[in-house]
């Protein structure tokens, strides 16, 4: 296996999970990895960008609804640090108005919960897809 200078093995996608809940993010960080993906993790929006800024990411999947720095907050930060990086946003609150700042912050997609993993996998197959077009 050809292994990067930074000790990561190339070719594996780097996923960054944000959700103020722990089993949350214990699920998707454990179902992403079983698929291949290499994760991180995030407890807050502000954890996230702080995280994108040291490092860089191919994907984010990220909730709404957090304490401090909301998921569509959260959005747009990593978008300015990585414009070309494909964000999900994951809530069980989603409003129109919330779409709205989503969509118009470029969220790749806003998917409600309750999410089936394998649904979930799908779109971030997608959205690496995308973004390498």
């Amino acid at each position: 296996m050809n292994v990067h200078r930074n000790g990561r093995p190339v070719g594996r996608r780097r996923v960054l999970v944000i959700d103020d809940e722990q089993d949350i993010r214990e699920t998707l960080d454990t179902f992403l990895s079983c698929e291949g993906y290499e994760v991180a993790t995030a407890e807050s929006g502000e954890a996230a960008v702080e995280q994108a800024q040291g490092e860089p990411f191919d994907l984010a999947i990220t909730d709404l609804r957090m304490p401090g720095m909301g998921g569509d907050e959260t959005l747009v930060a990593l978008k300015r640090i990585h414009p070309n990086l494909p964000v999900i946003v994951v809530t069980g609150y989603a409003s129109d108005e919330a779409a709205m700042r989503c969509s118009t912050g470029g969220a790749f997609r806003i998917v409600h919960k309750p999410v089936q993993l394998e649904d979930l996998l799908s779109l971030v197959e997608a959205a690496l897809r995308c973004a390498r077009a």
